[in-house]
């Protein structure tokens, strides 16, 4: 048995990551629009953010500067599933800060955030 108790076998800790994942899709559920789904919308969204910056979201998504202002200009439509993906979580990361901070604070005087 190995002194270990029958509680201790049966739950193992989750990672970080996974608790950050869950609490980042239980923001996204107060979200009160939804979030740009397209690679053109996400882009242009995400460049305002970053102060219409190319080479400062190119750097934080995994591409090139050419591919980002090719996105902008609507010449790029559909993404590889890697720049997809980072797309997605850095627009979801970006939408609605006021949003989430009010939800957070909510948690935090009340009964809490449901996390699965």
């Amino acid at each position: 048995m190995g002194g270990e108790s029958d509680h201790e076998q049966q739950q193992p800790t989750p990672s970080r990551g996974k608790v950050l994942d869950a609490l980042a899709r239980a923001e996204r559920r107060v979200f009160t629009r939804p979030a740009p789904k397209s690679a053109n919308a996400q882009v242009k969204f995400l460049l305002t953010q970053m102060e219409e910056s190319a080479r400062s979201l190119a750097e934080c998504v995994g591409t090139s500067t050419r591919t980002i202002e090719r996105y902008r200009a609507g010449k790029l439509k559909k993404p590889q599933k890697r720049l997809q993906a980072a797309l997605v979580e850095a627009t979801e990361s970006e939408w609605q800060p006021q949003v989430r901070a009010r939800a957070r604070e909510q948690a935090s005087t009340s009964n809490g955030m449901m996390v699965e």
